[in-house]
C-alpha cells in the first residue's frame, strides 16, 4: 500500500467517516448480523454499477443525458460543466463539440488534469462517438471501392 492509502484508511477510521464505495461505520451489532464476517463489501460496496447501454444511442450517435447525469459519472465528474466538451444534440443527448475531431483532442478542451474524468470522456467518445448506422454506411462504401479498384484490375 502507498503511503497516502494507509493514511486514508486511518484517517476514515479515526474520525469514524462514511465514504460512499469506500468506508462505512457499523455497529456491534450489525457484525454480529452478519456472522461476524468483516469482508469490506458486504459493508461498503466498492465495485462500479454495471453499465448502461443506450440502443438509440449505439444506433444514431449521441451521450444520453441520463447516463452524464447517473450519480455514479457525477461523483467521477465531481459536478464538471460538461458543456467544455459536450453540446446538446437534443433534450435525451449530447454530442462531442465538432472541433473535437479525435479522441486524443477531448484533453485539450477539458479543464482539468485527473485521469478519471479524461476516461470517462475517452469512454464516451468510444461508446457513442461513431453511430453504427454510420459504420454499416462506411462499410459499404468501402466495398465499393474495392470493387471499383478490382473492376480496374480485371477482376470482376
Amino acid at each position: 500500500m502507498r503511503e497516502q492509502d494507509i493514511k486514508k484508511i486511518l484517517s476514515k477510521f479515526n474520525n469514524f467517516e462514511d465514504t460512499k464505495r469506500y468506508s462505512k461505520v457499523v455497529t456491534m451489532n450489525e457484525i454480529k448480523e452478519n456472522e461476524y464476517n468483516l469482508n469490506i463489501r458486504r459493508y461498503a460496496d466498492t465495485s462500479p454499477p454495471p453499465e448502461k447501454f443506450d440502443t438509440y444511442a449505439l444506433l444514431n450517435g449521441g451521450i444520453p443525458i441520463s447516463e452524464v447525469e447517473d450519480e455514479y459519472i457525477q461523483e467521477t465528474l465531481k459536478g464538471m460543466d460538461v458543456s467544455c466538451v459536450l453540446n446538446k444534440k437534443d433534450k435525451n443527448y449530447y454530442e462531442f463539440k465538432s472541433e473535437i475531431k479525435s479522441k486524443e483532442q477531448i484533453r485539450e478542451f477539458l479543464t482539468t488534469e485527473e485521469q478519471a474524468i479524461i476516461l470517462q470522456f475517452e469512454r464516451w467518445w468510444d461508446k457513442y462517438h461513431k453511430p453504427l448506422n454510420e459504420i454499416d454506411k462506411q462499410v459499404k462504401q468501402s466495398e465499393e471501392v474495392m470493387r471499383s479498384y478490382l473492376k480496374e484490375l480485371g477482376y470482376e
